[in-house]
């Protein structure tokens, strides 16, 4: 075998290797990552947040005219 077929197949059996092992490390690493604290639901980032808004999701604009606005 020359140097050249002794690499890629060193490649063909390491690349799997390596993966996996930044695979492990950041299952690791996401066991130190905390969430952070908030008073209320949307401080602390939770999705969704129970509740009721008076604002509309989407507003449609055509022009000067606001579509599906209640006024």
């Amino acid at each position: 075998m020359t140097a050249y077929q002794l690499f890629l197949l060193a490649v063909l059996v390491l690349w799997p290797l390596g993966i996996f092992g930044l695979l492990m490390l950041m299952s690791r690493l996401e066991t130190f990552v905390s969430r952070s604290v908030g008073e209320t639901p949307e401080q602390a980032g939770l999705e969704p947040v129970s509740g009721e808004t008076s604002d509309p999701e989407v507003k449609i604009v055509f022009g000067d005219t606001v579509v599906g606005e209640s006024d």
